[in-house]
């Protein structure tokens, strides 16, 4: 392309390579060929050329020397000879093979060991039993809901009897308290590298700030609200409010609210969901797109709570992007000293390469899907010695065909992205069609 750029040609040489364009587009380019055409063709041509080339830079498969953005992926791994000294240790931490092949038998033996549990499970149940896992009349195998917590009358009471003695406190004066506990303002440094003591009046400048952003307020009527000059929060929000400090003072909160004896009633730390909220958003912006279904632009925030109820990461998306592509980057990144172990996302959020790099990295996803009877995610055998090895789910409906019967969404829990937490909810039963060679499909299901 660029020597018929240079020599101003017209028509593209009988032997420029075609093996790149994608099938959608040969018939133009073959059309324009045999009728002669030369600049149709070249049009196509190029047209084609630089499709494949943006998809190459997305996919990485093509990059640019010294770009951030595009990249040679192959930079951001170790090379040989620095991972040959660290293999042993990470495979130490994680409780990996160093050999691909025992990782892999490793693997195929966790499976089936999951299989033969369920085996057990579904040879063991009745058919009318409504709180187990079990193979009902028509051979769909059900799980059944999480039952609700009971709570006594008198807890109820208690609760409320607490809760009106908890006093009205301003939004100001809780991050006041807040600060003087764990002293988060003081990760809100200069962007010029000066760390000097903050003054009263600049600590009081940047919770205006924030209260302003977080409450969609603007720095405007913030100004007309605190008394402070808008030009002096402005200020403010550019020199001190910035991505970098925003994560660290929260990483001192998330820290701080760990140590808790309180939040250990929640939850250990050890288990974290993420899921992604859609806002509305005016004016400029590089992440917003126009989704019809939202009536207008919008960005996605995508968030990480831990089961303690603690939001350790929050990173702006774009809403049309597939949450699945996020999931690891806050959740590896995660500079809290939460010992989170295993991961929760929505159907969004989970794909295979998701499953495989979790387990690489020692890590458990545990996704809530749906339409998990549409999916086979794994079978490492034929679905005649997979019928063979577990009967009990092969002999209720002997059918090695595709999975056509659609899961309602019983499994979505409130997750992050919503006003709940990491743990699943109530709902109707999880009905999947029990057929032969699916049941390593059903055992991934089944936590």
């Amino acid at each position: 392309m660029k020597e018929l750029n240079r020599t101003s040609g017209r028509k593209v040489p009988a032997g420029a390579p075609t093996g790149f364009v994608p099938a959608k587009y040969a018939d133009y380019l073959d059309k324009a060929r045999k009728s002669g055409q030369d600049t149709a063709y070249r049009h196509y041509w190029e047209l084609c050329v630089i499709l494949c080339l943006r998809d190459g830079l997305r996919s990485g498969d093509v990059f640019v020397p010294g770009s951030r953005r595009y990249a040679d992926p192959a930079t951001y791994l170790y090379t040989p000879e620095q991972w040959t000294p660290k293999q042993a240790e990470y495979c130490r931490l994680v409780g990996k093979p160093a050999n691909a092949s025992d990782a892999l038998e490793q693997g195929k033996q966790e499976l089936h060991a999951a299989l033969a549990e369920l085996e057990q499970t579904l040879a063991g149940a009745s058919s009318d039993d409504a709180g187990t896992v079990r193979l009902d009349e028509e051979a769909h195998l059900v799980v059944p809901p999480l039952s609700a917590e009971d709570v006594p009358a008198e807890a109820k009471e208690l609760r409320d009897e607490l809760a009106a003695m908890l006093p009205f406190a301003p939004i100001a004066s809780l991050l006041i308290e807040l600060d003087a506990r764990t002293g988060f303002l003081d990760c809100f440094t200069h962007a010029g590298g000066r760390k000097l003591a903050k003054s009263a009046e600049t600590k009081r400048n940047i919770l205006a700030v924030l209260i302003a952003m977080a409450t969609n307020l603007g720095l405007a009527r913030m100004s007309d609200a605190c008394g402070v000059s808008y030009d002096v929060l402005a200020w403010t929000m550019e020199w001190y409010v910035r991505e970098e400090t925003l994560r660290e003072a929260n990483t001192v909160i998330v820290d701080r609210h760990y140590q808790l004896e309180l939040a250990k009633v929640f939850g250990g730390g050890t288990m974290s969901s993420s899921d992604g909220q859609r806002f509305p958003v005016r004016g400029k912006t590089l992440t917003g797109r126009n989704m019809v279904i939202h009536g207008g632009q919008v960005l996605s925030t995508y968030t990480h709570v831990s089961d303690q109820w603690s939001t350790y990461r929050t990173k702006i998306i774009v809403p049309t992007a597939r949450e699945a592509h996020f999931v690891l980057d806050d959740f590896l990144g995660n500079a809290t000293d939460l010992p989170i172990a295993e991961h929760a996302t929505d159907t969004h959020g989970a794909t295979l390469i998701n499953f495989a790099l979790f387990d690489l990295v020692g890590k458990a996803l545990t996704p809530r899907m749906r339409d998990l009877t549409r999916v086979t995610l794994v079978r490492d055998d034929t679905p005649t010695e997979i019928a063979k090895r577990y009967p009990a789910r092969a002999t209720a409906r002997a059918e090695a065909d595709a999975l056509t019967r659609p899961a309602p969404r019983s499994m979505k829990g409130d997750g992050a992205g919503s006003r709940g937490g990491p743990r699943p909810g109530a709902g109707h039963p999880l009905v999947l069609t029990a057929r032969s060679g699916v049941s390593a499909t059903m055992s991934w299901s089944v936590p």
